[in-house]
Protein backbone atom coordinates (compact mmCIF):
# COMPACT_ATOMS: atom_id res chain seq x y z
CA UNK A 1 0.00 0.00 0.00
CA UNK A 2 1.49 4.01 -0.53
CA UNK A 3 0.31 6.48 1.49
CA UNK A 4 -2.18 8.60 0.61
CA UNK A 5 -4.78 11.30 1.87
CA UNK A 6 -8.54 11.00 3.35
CA UNK A 7 -11.45 12.12 1.94
CA UNK A 8 -11.27 14.74 4.52
CA UNK A 9 -10.66 17.08 1.57
CA UNK A 10 -7.47 15.77 -0.42
CA UNK A 11 -7.15 13.21 -2.94
CA UNK A 12 -7.06 9.69 -2.15
CA UNK A 13 -5.90 6.28 -4.10
CA UNK A 14 -5.43 3.72 -1.32
CA UNK A 15 -8.99 2.66 0.13
CA UNK A 16 -9.13 0.31 3.46
CA UNK A 17 -12.50 -1.69 4.10
CA UNK A 18 -12.65 -1.30 8.37
CA UNK A 19 -14.04 -4.21 10.45
CA UNK A 20 -16.56 -2.11 13.15
CA UNK A 21 -14.48 -2.23 15.88
CA UNK A 22 -12.59 0.50 14.12
CA UNK A 23 -15.81 2.46 13.80
CA UNK A 24 -17.17 2.12 17.75
CA UNK A 25 -14.91 4.90 19.15
CA UNK A 26 -16.54 7.28 17.22
CA UNK A 27 -19.93 6.26 18.88
CA UNK A 28 -18.27 6.60 22.14
CA UNK A 29 -17.38 3.13 22.96
CA UNK A 30 -13.98 1.31 24.07
CA UNK A 31 -11.79 -0.98 22.16
CA UNK A 32 -8.29 -2.11 22.24
CA UNK A 33 -5.34 0.19 22.25
CA UNK A 34 -4.10 -1.09 18.98
CA UNK A 35 -7.67 0.02 17.44
CA UNK A 36 -6.50 3.70 18.65
CA UNK A 37 -2.87 3.42 17.37
CA UNK A 38 -4.27 2.54 14.00
CA UNK A 39 -7.45 5.35 14.07
CA UNK A 40 -4.35 7.73 14.27
CA UNK A 41 -3.49 7.18 10.93
CA UNK A 42 -6.51 7.05 9.29
CA UNK A 43 -5.99 10.29 7.91
CA UNK A 44 -3.63 8.95 5.25
CA UNK A 45 -5.85 6.96 3.20
CA UNK A 46 -9.63 6.77 2.25
CA UNK A 47 -11.52 4.58 5.05
CA UNK A 48 -14.49 2.58 3.86
CA UNK A 49 -17.14 0.60 5.76
CA UNK A 50 -20.55 -1.28 5.09
CA UNK A 51 -23.62 -0.49 6.69
CA UNK A 52 -23.94 -4.03 8.16
CA UNK A 53 -21.20 -2.35 10.55
CA UNK A 54 -23.20 0.50 11.73
CA UNK A 55 -26.30 -2.29 12.53
CA UNK A 56 -23.31 -4.48 14.47
CA UNK A 57 -22.55 -1.33 15.95
CA UNK A 58 -26.12 -0.95 17.24
CA UNK A 59 -26.74 -4.38 18.89
CA UNK A 60 -23.66 -2.97 21.18
CA UNK A 61 -25.21 0.17 21.85
CA UNK A 62 -28.50 -1.39 23.18
CA UNK A 63 -26.87 -4.16 25.28
CA UNK A 64 -24.35 -1.15 26.89
CA UNK A 65 -25.46 2.89 26.69
CA UNK A 66 -27.88 3.73 28.08
CA UNK A 67 -30.75 6.17 26.51
CA UNK A 68 -29.18 9.22 28.09
CA UNK A 69 -26.44 8.49 26.13
CA UNK A 70 -27.59 8.09 22.86
CA UNK A 71 -26.96 11.88 21.58
CA UNK A 72 -23.27 10.90 21.68
CA UNK A 73 -24.10 7.46 19.81
CA UNK A 74 -25.91 9.77 16.75
CA UNK A 75 -23.59 12.07 16.54
CA UNK A 76 -20.83 9.27 16.07
CA UNK A 77 -22.88 7.72 13.00
CA UNK A 78 -23.41 11.30 11.45
CA UNK A 79 -19.67 11.79 11.95
CA UNK A 80 -18.53 7.94 10.24
CA UNK A 81 -21.26 8.53 7.69
CA UNK A 82 -19.19 12.01 6.64
CA UNK A 83 -15.74 11.14 7.03
CA UNK A 84 -15.60 7.59 6.27
CA UNK A 85 -17.03 6.22 2.73
CA UNK A 86 -20.03 4.33 2.44
CA UNK A 87 -19.30 0.70 0.26
CA UNK A 88 -22.43 -1.44 -0.93
CA UNK A 89 -22.43 -5.42 -0.44
CA UNK A 90 -22.56 -7.07 -4.54
CA UNK A 91 -24.64 -9.87 -4.74
CA UNK A 92 -21.68 -11.75 -4.80
CA UNK A 93 -20.13 -10.84 -1.44
CA UNK A 94 -23.25 -11.65 0.05
CA UNK A 95 -23.64 -15.12 -1.04
CA UNK A 96 -19.90 -15.34 0.08
CA UNK A 97 -20.03 -14.56 3.41
CA UNK A 98 -23.17 -17.40 3.55
CA UNK A 99 -20.53 -19.88 2.58
CA UNK A 100 -18.18 -18.53 4.85
CA UNK A 101 -20.57 -18.66 7.70
CA UNK A 102 -21.39 -22.11 7.05
CA UNK A 103 -17.76 -23.76 6.38
CA UNK A 104 -15.68 -21.27 8.43
CA UNK A 105 -16.80 -18.79 10.74
CA UNK A 106 -19.78 -17.87 12.22
CA UNK A 107 -20.15 -14.21 12.52
CA UNK A 108 -21.86 -13.14 9.08
CA UNK A 109 -20.42 -9.38 9.43
CA UNK A 110 -17.29 -10.56 9.08
CA UNK A 111 -17.74 -12.68 6.51
CA UNK A 112 -19.36 -10.13 4.49
CA UNK A 113 -16.92 -7.73 5.33
CA UNK A 114 -14.03 -9.98 4.23
CA UNK A 115 -16.39 -10.90 1.24
CA UNK A 116 -16.53 -6.97 0.02
CA UNK A 117 -12.81 -6.62 0.78
CA UNK A 118 -12.17 -9.71 -2.07
CA UNK A 119 -14.73 -7.91 -4.26
CA UNK A 120 -13.74 -4.96 -4.30
CA UNK A 121 -10.15 -5.63 -3.80
CA UNK A 122 -9.33 -3.53 -1.27
CA UNK A 123 -7.38 -4.07 2.15
CA UNK A 124 -9.21 -5.06 5.31
CA UNK A 125 -8.07 -3.66 8.77
CA UNK A 126 -9.74 -6.43 11.54
CA UNK A 127 -8.22 -7.12 15.27
CA UNK A 128 -9.94 -9.89 14.81
CA UNK A 129 -7.01 -12.96 14.74
CA UNK A 130 -9.78 -15.81 15.31
CA UNK A 131 -10.94 -14.82 11.98
CA UNK A 132 -7.91 -14.88 10.54
CA UNK A 133 -6.76 -17.68 11.51
CA UNK A 134 -10.01 -19.72 10.58
CA UNK A 135 -9.90 -18.24 6.67
CA UNK A 136 -6.28 -20.01 7.25
CA UNK A 137 -7.77 -23.08 8.46
CA UNK A 138 -10.39 -23.30 4.91
CA UNK A 139 -7.64 -21.94 2.36
CA UNK A 140 -8.93 -18.98 1.92
CA UNK A 141 -6.75 -16.51 0.91
CA UNK A 142 -5.89 -13.44 3.45
CA UNK A 143 -3.77 -11.56 0.81
CA UNK A 144 -6.31 -8.59 1.30
CA UNK A 145 -6.11 -8.66 5.40
CA UNK A 146 -4.08 -6.27 7.16
CA UNK A 147 -4.04 -6.16 11.07
CA UNK A 148 -3.67 -2.33 12.74
CA UNK A 149 0.41 -3.51 13.58
CA UNK A 150 1.36 -3.76 9.96
CA UNK A 151 -1.24 -1.02 8.65
CA UNK A 152 0.68 1.24 11.39
CA UNK A 153 4.29 -0.08 10.27
CA UNK A 154 2.77 1.14 6.92
CA UNK A 155 1.58 4.47 7.11
CA UNK A 156 4.06 5.64 10.31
Amino acid sequence: MKALNSRRGTSASTRVLVDTSFLLPAVGLDVEEEVYDAIKHFHKVEICYIEASILEIMWKIVKLVPESEMNIVRIGIEAIRSTYTLITPGALAFSEAYSLYHEAHKDLIDNLLYAVSYEQKIPLLTIDQGFIQALKLHGRDISNIITPETFVKTFK
